[in-house]
């Protein structure tokens, strides 16, 4: 499926798969009149005008993307790391202490956390980048894995020139990032916050069914994108989903709302079909054992590395029922498990501290209580030049 990925997520794919429908077309029409068969000679050309929507289509999408990158060029630097480029947005002064690296939650482009980087970037080193297939970073190989994307980043910040020491913040799946690379270059870190980290026991474990439906599903919702994608026809995943839950389109406005003045290059640069199918990739690490292997961390395996875990203090019962659609006893059980495997995370170190996120605050915190996130660091960052 990989090696699918690998060819989709070029953008001008969507011309080859035109043409070959147009020679399958060509070839069905001959064949009728070699043969004497009206009906099926009818049969040819509608796939021939098929290939001639999916052509169009695709000619939007280049388009599109060719719009895209001349009314949005990079914000930072192209940095190379192997044959390919990542997208790595650096502002501000260490002043001697850690500089501080965001990594949003799914597989988002660095711009998903630029309020919270816009903040610090004058108090310290703030840096955003963008994982392979996403934002200004070119597609990078297949497939994509937590594990290979730790070693993109340090790539990425030793040929950038950023010496570190670093403090890793991840919100959701960008926690998994971080952890990961804490884990990988502990010489590198200061410390690491995690922003509601994916419990790696949500993917396997959920009561009510819902584990291994959560990554089925999301790779079918991206893959779906990417398809749409490559014949001009825009989709976003998660806009679906606020048209059919209350909860989702709340945090979608809250998320636009904390994004504003980004969300147009945001937008722009999610057109390439490239970023769903890397999205697809990253997210069916969790159906491959050794995958999975490399991407958890494992108790007391950050040693004494200061971790920072903050989380809500509970689930909302109606938001637990509308995001999982359980009910009855899956509901009960499904809260408790979330608030517990959430704490899963304590035991990666000797020195890891639980902070609770202000009342009323769900999984989206970031966006919701940003000024809390903002505070919380800097508290970080000022122990860690003390030291």
């Amino acid at each position: 499926m990989n090696t699918i990925y690998a060819l989709l997520a070029h953008s001008w794919s969507g011309l080859v798969i035109a043409a070959l429908v147009a020679l399958l077309g060509w070839l069905i029409v001959r064949a009728a009149r070699w043969r004497g068969h009206p009906r099926v000679r009818f049969v040819g050309y509608a796939i021939y005008g098929l290939a001639v929507l999916l052509a169009a289509g695709s000619i939007v999408t280049l388009v599109r993307i060719s719009r895209a990158e001349a009314g949005h060029p990079p914000m930072g630097k192209l940095i190379d790391v192997g044959g390919y480029r990542m997208h790595i947005l650096a502002e501000g002064d260490a002043k001697g202490g850690p500089t501080l690296v965001w990594i949003p939650g799914g597989h988002g482009a660095g711009l998903g956390l630029y309020h919270l980087h816009k903040a610090m970037r004058n108090e310290t080193r703030s840096i955003l980048f963008d994982r392979p297939g996403t934002g200004w970073s070119d597609t990078g190989p297949f497939p994509r894995r937590t594990a290979r994307e730790a070693e993109e980043l340090r790539a990425l910040l030793d040929n950038a020139g950023e010496k570190g020491p670093f403090i890793l913040i991840g919100h959701s799946y960008g926690g998994l990032l971080a952890a990961n690379y804490a884990k990988r270059y502990p010489e590198k870190m200061t410390a690491v916050v995690l922003l509601d980290a994916t419990p790696p026991d949500v993917f396997t474990h959920l009561p009510g069914g819902g584990g291994p439906a959560i990554p089925t599903g999301l790779v079918r919702s991206r893959q779906r994108a990417g398809w749409w994608k490559l014949f001009g026809i825009w989709s976003d995943p998660d806009r679906q989903l606020a048209r059919r839950n209350e909860e989702i389109a709340r945090v979608m406005r809250v998320y636009d709302e904390s994004l504003a003045e980004v969300r147009g290059a945001m937008r722009a640069r999610s057109a390439r079909p490239a970023t769903d199918f890397a999205s697809a990739s990253i997210m069916r690490e969790w159906f491959d054992p050794k995958s999975v292997a490399d991407l958890l961390v494992y108790d007391g395996e950050l040693a004494n590395l200061p971790v920072f875990i903050v989380i809500p203090e509970g689930n909302d019962p109606k938001d637990v029922q509308q995001q999982l659609g359980l009910s009855g006893d899956d509901l009960r059980r499904a809260i408790n498990f979330l608030q517990r495997s959430r704490m899963r995370y304590l035991s990666a170190s000797s020195k890891s501290e639980l902070i609770h996120t202000p009342a009323g605050t769900g999984h989206n915190y970031p966006y919701e209580a940003p000024d809390f996130v903002v505070e919380t660091v800097r508290r970080l960052l000022a122990t860690s030049r003390q030291r």
